[in-house]
């Protein structure tokens, strides 16, 4: 054992040196604090919430549409109802589970990144035994609580469930984005999935299924990352335009309209026949048809110029004598 710094008696000399003042200590002046300025919340800053009011409404809409095609696909009545959406990190989702969990990858084409659909395995067991014509399972029942994978059928029924969320996921968000998602696979909530990592942050939307009797729910979760450009209008907000910007748009497409290319047609003459008539009809049977006076040109399908049909230069054609239409007239001058 080494020797102690400073002896019994010379720690209570320095000690009586110090309280009587014969010992100087040097100190830094007291406490110092850091100055602290007063805030104040402007009348333009916004809180921002977990509430996505426009993904609510989107929700809401999906589980309407998705029921009727859930009971197409299992053949037995279904209610779907939207219960709730949060933003949390996606390891605190899979802390919440329930056992094990079938998670379907999909990509929300033109959006980067993956999304995932998550079935618990009562949903999953719920969904095989009413498409395959049972029941339904007892919501008692912990008969899959200790499995510890999926068999193939089961998997294929639960990704046949996925497409058709899938398909009302398109068609809802439609008027927010033009997606065409694809499903990629599928994960055990006991393995790793290498779209996600823990500690990224999701945005998971709830939805409660009633099939039959049973009732159970699944979860739809879009990492933040990869719906970052659609967060602001989850929340609500609307984007401002440019009339600047919008009248160069403006300027450009109407400057490369003339360039377009576009097939044109025109009707030769019209007869009248009945059905039977035309039932009736054989190979070399000639079918009369009126002189042509007039004819019409279309641009693809769309009528812009009245002509007399004639004959030029040895072929058939139409002298245009009137466009059609007030556009057109307008085009014309």
């Amino acid at each position: 054992m080494t020797d102690p710094v400073l002896t019994e008696e010379e720690k209570g000399a320095l000690l009586e040196g110090v309280s009587s003042g014969q010992v100087e200590v040097h100190a830094n002046g007291g406490p110092t604090y850091a100055d602290v300025k007063a805030f104040e919340f402007g009348p333009n800053s916004r809180i921002v919430t977990n509430s996505f009011p426009r993904l609510q409404s989107l929700n809401r809409q999906f589980a309407t549409r998705f029921a009727k095609q859930a009971e197409q696909l299992l053949n037995a009545e279904t209610v779907v109802t939207f219960n709730n959406v949060a933003n949390i990190p996606f390891s605190e989702f899979g802390e919440k589970g329930e056992g094990l969990s079938l998670l379907l990858e999909f990509v929300p084409k033109p959006l980067d990144g993956s999304a995932l659909i998550n079935l618990n395995s009562q949903l999953v067991e719920l969904l095989v035994e009413t498409f395959y014509g049972g029941g339904g399972n007892d919501p008692a029942d912990p008969a899959r609580e200790d499995a510890v994978f999926y068999t193939p059928g089961e998997t294929n029924v639960a990704t046949m469930f996925g497409n058709a969320v899938l398909s009302i996921i398109a068609d809802v968000w439609q008027p927010l984005s033009r997606f065409a998602p694809e499903m990629l696979g599928d994960h055990l909530s006991s393995g790793v999935i290498d779209c996600i990592d823990g500690g990224d942050a999701v945005i998971c939307s709830e939805f409660d299924i009633k099939i039959g009797e049973t009732e159970q729910h699944f979860h739809i979760l879009w990492p933040l990352a990869t719906v970052s450009s659609l967060v602001p209008v989850f929340e609500g907000q609307k984007r401002e335009r440019d009339s600047a910007e919008d009248a160069r748009w403006d300027r450009s497409l109407r400057s490369r309209l003339t360039d377009a290319i576009v097939s044109i047609s025109s009707g030769v003459g019209n007869t009248s026949l009945t059905l039977r008539q035309v039932a009736d009809l054989t190979p070399g049977d000639v079918i009369n048809i009126t002189n042509p006076q007039k004819g019409v040109i279309f641009a693809s399908t769309v009528p812009v110029i009245e002509g007399r049909f004639g004959v030029h230069d040895g072929r058939y054609a139409i002298e245009t004598t009137q466009w059609l239409g007030a556009e057109a007239d307008a085009v014309s001058n």
